[in-house]
């Protein structure tokens, strides 16, 4: 059975999956977060730390899932486990790329 824990963290997955591309290309045309106070330069280098904070999230814990997800053999989870950890992993890979794309528009 899925925990509801479980089912957050996949929905938080997936959200980043679709997420972070859209507002990458958006940084990439001058856009900037309304709170922000300081130049696009200057955002950018805080945008990529948060790009490199996700993408070392979603490495951690798509790993940690799928540890988890062999360690519970023969267990009803072990599906759920491997689809979050897969996803996760992902999650990590779109924004490595999304930061790779951001970094060869924009000089920093």
């Amino acid at each position: 059975m899925l925990d509801l824990i479980d089912l957050f963290a996949l929905l938080a997955a997936v959200a980043v999956c679709i997420w972070v591309p859209i507002e990458t290309r958006k940084v990439r045309g001058g856009w900037t977060r309304r709170r922000f106070e300081g130049t696009h330069a200057e955002f950018i280098v805080k945008y990529r730390r948060e790009l490199t904070m996700i993408v070392w999230t979603g490495l951690i814990v798509g790993l940690i899932n799928l540890a988890l997800a062999f360690a519970t053999a023969g267990d009803s989870r072990q599906v759920v486990k491997i689809v979050s950890g897969v996803v996760w992993l992902a999650a990590g890979a779109i924004t490595w790329v999304a930061r790779r794309q951001l970094d060869e528009s924009v000089p920093v």
